[in-house]
Formats: structure tokens, sequence, C-alpha cells
């Protein structure tokens, strides 16, 4: 039989409850009971104060873990955008922002990231534009980046810099290539080679042999249209500016040789004619001097009253003008006795080369006879 705790009534063995009072049976005695009471105040607020910690400890852990997350997310972020993965930075930080919604600095990050997202989208329109040859407002659009990126700080921006000097030089190079077909002058088309001399663009090595193709050719026709016209000097000139820019190029090398032979000839021959010059104009000054006339004709005749008339005619072999021509002669018998020593005057005063002049005069008091007349002397000037 079990005693009842509380009322002392006598239940049936393995009873759990009493059945007068419904009280717990227990095999404890009174004084474990007893000893049980006197616990239980004191480890009810134990368990509750340990339970507590377990759930704080549990809540701290667990955001703990998610600022670990947090600042390994933002660690990334900084590092993909850095690196210029825009679109992964944005990712990462909108994750973390979500983790930590009130985080500034999370926030003004993204900002950041987006509008450098932002600047990366234009200039692939930039890009675009150039493909298309729509090189004012690839130009409108670049401006307002480098605007942009000149009023923002940070090592991020800076990862824009190098985009951003590719497209520029992309449309430098573009804009130089559009140009090469109006430009003719060699200086200009050097200039141009300046232009290009800080691009590292594949494409711009094909435009500088582009500019030394057409400077070749420019500085080939120039020169050849000088040399037809004799202007030897200025055409090598025209060449030796030319090889400034392509000193090894082989088809001006061989022009310059071959003005140089062609000036040497012509000077030569120059040289040559200008002798032959001086010595036919020293033969022309001698014969001016000494032969510059020869006799057409000279005769004397007889008139039906007994007169003489001698006349002649005078062909001028100058190369000059000659004046004031006189002829001096002697009228001679059929012995050869000389009768008189005469002159006369030829008309007209001047005579230019290969001109003539006639002269006659007239004898009264000859006694009759047979005559001659023979020149002795014939005078004049050069003019």
């Amino acid at each position: 039989m079990i005693t009842c705790p509380q009322c002392n009534y006598e239940n049936a063995e393995g009873s759990r409850y009493c059945s007068q009072c419904g009280a717990s049976l227990s095999e404890e005695s009174p004084a474990d009971t007893k000893r049980k009471r006197l616990w239980l105040p004191i480890l009810t607020p134990a368990i509750v104060l340990v339970l507590v910690g377990a759930a704080l400890y549990f809540v701290y852990d667990q955001q703990a873990g998610i600022n670990k997350e947090v600042v390994t997310w933002k660690t990334e972020a900084e590092e993909a955008a850095l690196a210029g993965e825009y679109r992964e930075a944005e990712k990462l930080l909108t994750r973390a922002i979500q983790e930590r919604p009130d985080e500034e600095a999370l926030q003004e990050e993204l900002s950041h990231v987006q509008t450098a997202l932002s600047m990366e989208k234009e200039l692939e329109e930039v890009s675009k534009l150039l493909e298309e040859g729509s090189l004012s407002e690839a130009d409108e659009q670049l401006a307002t980046i480098q605007a942009t990126l000149k009023q923002e700080n940070g090592r991020l921006y800076q990862t824009l810099v190098p985009a951003l000097n590719e497209m520029d030089s992309r449309f430098t190079l573009q804009e130089v290539n559009e140009e090469l077909s109006k430009i003719t002058d060699v200086d200009e088309l050097a200039a141009k080679l300046n232009t290009l001399s800080d691009l590292n663009l594949e494409e711009a090595a094909k435009v500088r042999e582009k500019i030394y193709e057409k400077i070749v050719n420019r500085s080939t026709k120039t020169a050849e249209a000088a040399a037809e016209d004799k202007r030897y000097t200025e055409a090598i000139a025209l060449i030796d500016e030319g090889l400034q820019y392509v000193s090894n190029d082989e088809k001006l090398i061989q022009l310059k040789e071959r003005v140089q032979q062609e000036k040497q000839a012509f000077e030569q021959a120059a040289q040559e004619r200008l002798e032959s010059a001086m010595q036919q104009a020293a033969q022309d000054e001698l014969r001016n001097e000494t032969e510059a006339l020869e006799v057409a004709d000279i005769r004397m005749e007889k008139d039906e009253f007994g007169d003489y008339k001698i006349s002649g005619e005078l062909k001028s072999v100058a190369t000059q003008v000659i004046s004031t021509i006189s002829v001096k002669y002697d009228i001679k018998t059929q012995d050869g006795e000389v009768v008189r020593s005469e002159s006369a005057k030829v008309y007209p005063n001047y005579l230019t080369p290969g001109s003539t002049g006639s002269f006659e005069k007239m004898y009264y008091n000859l006694e009759e006879g047979e005559y001659m007349v023979e020149m002795t002397e014939l005078e004049w000037l050069v003019e």
C-alpha cells in the first residue's frame, strides 16, 4: 500500500495519484520533498538566466556573422570596383545594404559605383558613335564625361581614366583619318604625325603609314613638277622636306639622285651655253667692228649727157644696228691709175641686221674716158 503524503489515505501499490485527494504519489520522503521545495525558487531564475544568455549569445553570434559577411562583401566590392568590375561591385554592395540598410557608408559607396557604371555606359555609347562615324556627337559626349570626371575624386573614378583615354585616342585617330583626304601640304601632314605620336592604339600605326605614304606621294609630285620647270634646287628642297619624315624611303632617295643628276647636267649645259654665247658675243662684237657690211653691188655708169654716176648697195651682216655709214672708193683709169679718191654717204642712216643701204654720187667734170671704181674703205658706227 502507498500512503498519500497529503491526506494519508492508503492507496494500492503502483498508483501514481491519490484516489482520495488526487495528489501525486511519490516514493520520496517528506524530507526530500521539502528539500526540493527549498531548491526550486533558486533553480528557476538560474535556468531562465541561462536560457536568456544562450539566446543572447545566439543573437550576438548571428549578428557578428552578418557583420563579418557585410565587411567581406564591402571589401570584395571595393576590389571589384577598383578592377573595373562595377556591376559585380554593385551586386555585392546591394547585398550588404540588404543586411545593413542603415549603413550610410555602404549607401555612399553604392552611389559612387552606380555613377561609375553610368559613365562606363556613356563611354560605350561614345564607342558606338565612333563606329558610326558620328564624330561631332562623340566629341560632345567625351567632353561631358571628362567634365564629370574632373568633379569626382577617389581611386574608383581613376579606374575610368584608361577607358576615357582610349576613347579620346580613338576619336583623335578617326578625326585625323578623315582629315587626311583634305590635306595636301607636307607640313600639315607632318603636324598630324605629331598628333598621333602619343597614341598607343594599334590602328594609329596604320594611319601613320598612310600619312607617310601621302607625304612621299606629295613630295614626289611637287618635286617632279619643279624639276620639269628646271627648278632643280626647289625640287631637291621639296624632296628633303619629305625625307625629314620618311628618311629611308627608297622612292624619294632615288628621285633625289635623279634630280641632282638632271641639275648637274642642266648646269653644265647652261655653262656650256654661256661660254658659247660669250664666244659668239666676242665674235659678233669683232664682226660688228670689222666686218659689219658686205658690198652687194658697186658700179660706175656714164649717162647720155657724158656725166658719170657711181652707185652701190651694202648689206648689214652685223648683229646690232649700225649707223653713219660712209663708203670710200677710188676712180681709176683702165690702166689702174687713180684719178680721184672719193667718199659717199649710205642711206638710210641706220641699218638693222640683215637690211641694205645704198649710195650714189654724180661726177660732171671727169674727162672723157673709160673708168672703173674700186672700193677702198667702209666706215660705220655700232649703236
